[in-house]
């Protein structure tokens, strides 16, 4: 009966230790480099999390902080899309009483990201060169 046991322990053991990671989860580095094939470049920013609602943390993940051209960019890498979902979700609830500046935001896999404008509008052309970004990453 130990043997048994023990040998169906070990088993399980095994299984969960060749779990795939998911093989569509995107890294940092995938969402940086995606931004520089559209020529959006991102200098890494020193904001934090207490200069704005942007930097929160959202269903445990804080965001790495970017700028593009004067403009806050907000990249949350989450372990997978539910999570992402989950973050994504976390932020409305956290701001649904609150009045924010002008953001877009996109999803993408395991991966959520604000671009935060303070205009009135977001350039058309800047829109569409982060949706080419979302879209180079679905693509990958």
């Amino acid at each position: 009966m130990k043997k048994i046991a023990f040998t169906l322990i070990s088993l399980l053991f095994l299984l969960t230790a060749c779990q795939a990671n998911d093989p569509n989860a995107i890294i940092l580095d995938e969402v940086l480099a995606s931004f520089e094939e559209q020529q959006l470049s991102l200098k890494e920013s020193k904001a934090t999390k207490n200069d704005n609602i942007f930097g929160m943390k959202l269903n445990g993940v804080r965001p790495s902080f970017y700028e593009l051209d004067g403009k806050q960019v907000l990249v949350y890498i989450y372990n997978s899309n539910n999570q992402r979902e989950k973050g994504l979700e976390d932020w409305r609830k956290k701001t649904a009483s609150m009045d924010t500046v002008s953001y877009k935001v996109c999803e993408v896999n395991n991966v959520l990201l604000f671009y935060v404008y303070v205009d009135e509008y977001l350039n058309s052309e800047t829109d569409s060169r982060i949706q080419n970004v979302v879209t180079g990453l679905s693509d990958s």
